[in-house]
């Protein structure tokens, strides 16, 4: 048996022990369940007959999972006043909140393992997370090799934040392995061309984009490639122009049924959730409203004193608070609080320069800010704190191959970090490029090594 695949396998292997023990823990309520109970209500929903519909009762707390306290009953309060989770999401009516790629993965593990049952979200999940493990491997395989791959693969195998987030019932334990199958794809269509994978790739990045929207900018930036690969080849055959025309009529082929779903609910064509304006708002109005006060810790240690520096001084601070809603559908909703922030961001310039930097530390930390055990805080730092050191210097090595694997991987990155801290940033976000970054800091640990012993 040859190195790769003795590798391939003790890294799989790493892998299943570890999300093994981890499945363990979250069994015995070591990981909360947080917010997944949302979509899994959806998904409940779904199988009995009532569409995308949230509950009722999903506007009043409840304990298990759900960390209890002061905190939680006011928020819980502040959702049954405007009669909608997260202030927008409308109980009992039809839901565009989110895409739905992620409630019919969890209705279709209901319907085999009983309905709500997010012990088995979290086992298929972690399950899935060797999807991840591999891709990842196969990723770095195009770029690393010897002692570098191997230090990858046990990186990958062994990420405490993409083995934390798998047993999370929410979007990212989906979301990584069709993320980095996705980017796996791009890199034949780029290496080797060819139809089917071309339409292959599309089919995975519209199915990541129907679980989290953030596959959107990575998606076009292979389009993007793939026309500069066609055109900086004087003779390049008529296929490789098919295959891009295919990538992106099969892509957006693709999102065509949600689309006019969405606009029997909204009235409009549109692919994207009603999501977004409560997003806009919660990373840019909601630092300067009245709701902050009640912020969790991590977030107040983040932005508090950006809050107190600016508060008195802003213009139309109105524009920050949440409007009190009253029977407004959910699509207006949305639309009315992207438009107020944008209004409030451009009447404080400042802020588009400031709160960009602090998602840039919310993104790219290497430990929770909240309050977590100080082996979450070691784990964080003894991975993902060194990956940080040598990322940088692994990109520009990795750039300056200049060949449109390197390129393309590299740049998608790049796109997917500043998609996310032009709007909203955190460990979750970036959790589905960590094995890209990882990929990265091991070819930077590489070109600092050889120059070391070449002195």
């Amino acid at each position: 048996m040859d190195f790769g695949r003795r590798l391939t396998l003790a890294v799989l292997a790493a892998a299943s022990l570890a999300r093994l023990a981890v499945f363990a823990y979250a069994a015995r309520g070591g990981i909360l369940v947080g917010e997944g109970r949302v979509t899994a209500d959806i998904a409940v929903n779904l199988l009995e007959g009532r569409g995308l519909t949230l509950s009722e009762s999903m506007l009043t707390p409840r304990d298990a999972g759900q960390g209890g306290g002061g905190l939680n009953d006011l928020t819980f309060e502040f959702y049954r006043r405007l009669d909608g989770f997260y202030g927008v999401l409308r109980p009992g009516r039809p839901t565009g909140f989110f895409v739905p790629g992620y409630i019919l993965f969890e209705a279709a593990i209901f319907a085999v393992a009983g309905h709500g049952n997010l012990l088995a979200v979290r086992g298929v999940q972690l399950l899935m997370g060797l999807v991840s493990v591999w891709a990842g491997l196969s990723i770095a395989r195009r770029f690393l090799s010897g002692r570098w791959l191997a230090l990858a693969g046990i990186a990958l195998a062994l990420n405490p934040f993409e083995l934390y987030y798998e047993a999370i019932p929410s979007t990212q334990g989906l979301f990584s392995p069709l993320f980095l199958v996705s980017v796996l794809l791009s890199l034949e269509v780029l290496e080797r061309g060819g139809l089917p994978t071309a339409a292959a790739a599309a089919l995975s990045w519209a199915a990541g984009y129907l679980v989290r929207p953030a596959a959107l900018p990575v998606s076009a930036w292979l389009a993007v490639c793939m026309i500069l690969q066609s055109a900086g080849r004087r003779a390049a055959p008529p296929r490789q122009a098919w295959a891009t025309l295919l990538f992106v009529a099969v892509f957006m082929l693709s999102l065509v049924p949600w689309g006019m779903r969405q606009q029997r609910v909204t009235g409009e064509f549109r692919i994207t959730p009603t999501q977004g304006g409560v997003n806009l708002w919660e990373y840019n109005g909601r630092i300067f409203s009245d709701r902050f006060e009640h912020e969790q810790q991590g977030a107040l240690t983040l932005y508090g004193p950006l809050r107190e520096s600016l508060l008195g001084r802003l213009r139309r601070p109105e524009l920050a608070e949440f409007p009190e809603f009253r029977d407004e559908p959910e699509w207006y909703r949305d639309s009315v609080l992207t438009a107020r922030t944008i209004e409030f961001l451009k009447a404080n310039p400042v802020l588009l320069a400031r709160l960009p930097l602090l998602r840039f530390v919310e993104f790219f930390k290497p430990f929770p800010l909240n309050r977590f055990p100080v082996a979450y805080i070691l784990a964080g730092l003894a991975s993902f704190g060194l990956v940080l050191v040598f990322a940088g210097a692994g990109a520009v090595s990795m750039a300056r191959r200049r060949t449109a694997g390197a390129i393309f991987l590299v740049g998608g990155a790049a796109v997917y970090s500043l998609l996310h801290l032009a709007t909203a940033a955190g460990t979750p976000h970036r959790v589905a490029i960590d094995s890209i970054l990882i990929v990265l800091a091991c070819e930077g640990l590489r070109i600092a090594w050889s120059r070391r012993t070449a002195r």
